[in-house]
Formats: C-alpha cells, structure tokens, sequence
C-alpha cells in the first residue's frame, strides 16, 4: 500500500507539470503523458513492478529534458534521446503485460479486470488485430454490466471502417420478386431483374442484368406448392448487359405461389486476377509521387479497401490508366468533400473493368475531372481523368485500388504489383515516391 502511494503522489506531481520538453516532442509527449494511465494500474501484481520503474525513469527522463530546454548542447541533446529510447524500451514491455493480462482476463472471464486494462487510453493498445477482435467479442458479450469508453470507441471505428472501406460504389443492391407482382415496363425496369413467362403449368424465370458490368447475384426463394429444380444455384453471374434462364417451375394442382429476394453487387465470385499482371502507376510517365497511405493503411485502407493505394498529389493531375480495360462507371459532378464516411457518395471515379472480370478504381477526382465515357475501350498508359479532392477524403491525392466480387453483398481488393523506372513494386511503401515507367 505505501508503494502504491508513494507512486500516487509522484503521479500527481507530474501530472501537473504539463509542460513537456519541446525537443523530440513527438518522441516525449505520449511517453509522459501515458503516466496517469500506467499509476492506475500500477496496483495490478504482474504490472505493479515495471509501473514502478517506468514511472520513476520518466521523472528523471522529464526533469532531463526541461533542463535541456533551458541550457542545450548537441551532446546533451543526444544523451537525452537516448533516455527517451530506453523508456521507450519500457513502455513497449508495460504494453506487452498489459496485453497479456488482457488475454489472461478473457480466457479467465475476469470482466472487472479485462475492464480495467481497457479503461484507458495507451498508445498501441490492442492494435493486434487478433486480440482487438478477441477483446470486442468478449466485451459485447458482457457490456450489459459496465460500458468501456475505450472499447465503445474502437468498435465505432471498426464499423466505420467496415461502411467506409468497401467504397460507395461497391454497394450491394437489395430487392424482391413474385407472383402477383406486374411485370415492369422496360423504362422501369430495375438494373437487375427478374421476368416470369408461363406456358401452360410451366413457368420460365429470367434474370437479366442492364449493367454495363458483370454482376453477382444471390437469390432466395419461397415457392408453396411449386415443384422446382432442387439443383438450381443460388449464386449467379451474369456479364455486363446480357439476360439468361435461370430456372423452370411448374405448378402443381391446386392455389400456388412464388417469390424471390436478391441481392446483387457489381463483380463477380468467379474472377480470377492475373497476378503475372504488372501494373502502371497511374500518372504521367517520368513522374514521381509519394505513397500517402499504403496496404492495411491506419485511416481506411482496412477491410474491403486493405491493398488500396493513396498517392498524394495536387489537384488536376492527369491520371493514367494502370490497366486496359472497359469503363464502367464514372462520376464526375461533384464538389464536396468531409474525412467521415457521409461523403463517400460524392467521390468522383472512374472504374474500368478488365479482361479477367476484376476491376481498378481511380477515386477522389475532380469535379468534371472524368475524362472517358461508359462503355469505352481504354488502353494502358491512356489519359483518363484529373485527381481532385472529392468525396471520402482528408487532402488532395488518389486513391487507386483493383477489386473482385468475393459475395453478392461485399468486394475486396487485391494485391498488385507496379512497374516503376527503379523496377517492379511489389508492395508500396508509405513515404516513398516511385517514378512511373
């Protein structure tokens, strides 16, 4: 008790003295501003010990730095970055047993402790994405008794990812379909349909697609006293702008009925990427950009988005196709932009299809920034379009990424790899500018 006191009150005297060492701020601050959360759990036995260490050692690193503030050397400068990399040493074990301890309190079932470690907000907390998923799904299970801010926030994030990463316009379509139901005339008729045509006590079912790209459709029916085909498929693929037989129903004696409910998402489930296929970069040859937000990227090159890629550049620069292909969707009359996922709607893009029914996106162009048509045959290295700063987005760049259909209801991206006048890109790097070939 008198050690946990005593580290009470060298909490509290550092607390208040708000005023950290301006040089390697960026190094320092989080490292000094983590000591309230550390003294808090510093009466938990495992973490009780190196809590201790750590917060004594950053007194002193503390103390270092402000006097350095005062009266600098080169010298000096190096032996105070030094400690600050040793406490940084030691922050990385306190979150290393704070981690365990969390896993230890899930497979326990300890909630007030899981509790505790969760409470607070440490940098790095629970980026294993392993145990934040293991964390959510023991805490949803017992979030009835006390919430976690900490974790209430992550889960936000986490759903924020998931609506924001699979791109506005990779959004599956819902809608339904039966017996009493008129056919459409064909003004409105919807992008993916189906059409009932009977012949005595057989009836034909027709889907078609009136996209200008493939797509993947599931469908679930309901039929009362109705013999069918036990082996049609519930999952169909149906090219850009063609119209197939889907299945024959015959009706039985007696009242019957029928209806389906669809979904359907641009791609298709059976699409194979060439991954012998190198790349473009998307903009001018002998040009260089920087990678702004790489594979797995921190704000939402996550889920659905994971191998997308940001390059920062101004507004108006030409954009090249990276791939040939057909263009399939364009948008290019908008001029708002937010960093929260309402905005994603407004983003101005091109998707061009390939030969192999994957895709690549050029997304955030500038209003009328569009510079090719629906329908068009483009070839790699063609001028397509001008970047921008529309939509889902924090700054001017592009955001370039090659996706496939992986269900009726979601996409996601995929690995590729780039020609670059230094050689072939197998994963961009953040802060790295790459000359396109």
């Amino acid at each position: 008790m008198i050690k946990y006191l005593s580290l009470f009150l060298l909490f509290f005297t550092l607390s208040y003295s708000k005023d950290y060492p301006s040089l390697y701020s960026k190094m320092g601050n989080p490292l000094y501003s983590s000591i309230e959360h550390i003294s808090k759990l510093s009466n938990i036995k495992e973490i009780e010990d190196a809590s201790a260490k750590y917060i004594t050692q950053a007194k002193n690193t503390l103390e270092y730095g402000n006097k350095i503030d005062e009266h600098y050397s080169r010298s000096n400068s190096k032996e105070y970055l030094l400690k600050l990399r040793k406490l940084q040493k030691e922050y990385s074990y306190i979150l290393h047993l704070i981690h365990r301890n969390i896993n230890s309190s899930i497979d326990k079932k300890d909630y007030d402790l899981f509790l505790k470690l969760t409470s607070y907000e440490f940098d790095g907390l629970l980026k294993s994405s392993s145990l934040l998923d293991k964390s959510i799904k023991f805490y949803k299970k017992k979030s009835t008794k006390k919430k976690s801010e900490i974790l209430e926030k992550k889960i936000a994030f986490k759903t924020t990812l998931a609506n924001t990463t699979q791109e506005f316009y990779n959004v599956s379509h819902k809608s339904t379909f039966n017996s009493s139901k008129q056919q459409p005339s064909p003004s409105k008729k919807e992008l993916v349909n189906l059409e009932a045509k009977q012949t005595g006590n057989t009836i034909t079912i027709n889907i078609e697609n009136r996209n200008p790209y493939s797509v993947t459709v599931n469908l679930t029916p309901v039929y009362k006293n109705i013999s069918y085909n036990k082996n049609t498929p519930s999952v169909v693929v149906l090219k850009a702008n063609t119209k197939k037989e889907y299945t024959k129903l015959h009706i039985k004696k007696g009242g019957s009925s029928y209806s389906y409910s669809y979904t359907w998402i641009i791609g298709s489930v059976y699409a194979i990427h060439d991954d012998s296929y190198i790349y473009g970069l998307p903009y001018q040859r002998g040009d260089s950009y920087v990678v702004t937000q790489g594979y797995n990227g921190e704000f939402t090159h996550k889920g659905h988005s994971q191998y997308a890629i940001d390059f920062g550049m101004e507004v108006g620069t030409k954009l090249y196709a990276a791939r040939e292909g057909v263009v399939v969707k364009i948008k290019s009359d908008s001029n708002k932009r937010g960093d929260t996922k309402e905005f994603a709607k407004y983003g101005n893009h091109i998707i061009v299809e390939h030969s192999d029914s994957t895709f690549s996106t050029y997304y955030h162009l500038k209003k009328n920034g569009v510079g090719v048509r629906v329908g068009q045959r483009v070839k790699r290295g063609q001028l397509i379009g001008y970047s921008g700063n529309t939509g889902f987005s924090r700054g001017p760049h592009l955001h370039f990424a090659v996706f496939k259909a992986v269900s009726a209801k979601s996409t996601k991206s995929l690995p590729i790899r780039f020609a670059s006048i230094r050689g072939i890109i197998n994963k961009p790097k953040v802060g790295t500018f790459y000359m396109a070939k």
